[in-house]
């Protein structure tokens, strides 16, 4: 059975809790607007190619992880 990518709400989650940070503290680090992060958590927003960029640098991971819904 395939798996389906995990939502950008479900990555992002993910990533914050691997990294142990807030979501304030994700705001602070890389400017990206709080609402705009409560809004991918919550799974009302998607990435924006800006935004993967942003978040690829700092968690560390390659764009591709955080693009596949694109």
């Amino acid at each position: 059975h395939a798996i389906e990518p995990a939502s950008d709400a479900d990555m992002l989650m993910h990533l914050l809790e691997a990294k142990g940070v807030t979501q304030a503290e994700l705001h602070r680090a890389t400017g990206i607007p709080k609402s705009t992060i409560s809004e991918v958590v919550a799974g009302k927003k998607a990435f924006s190619r800006q935004m993967i960029r942003k978040l690829a640098r700092y968690f560390q991971v390659d764009v591709a992880v955080l693009a596949a819904n694109l």
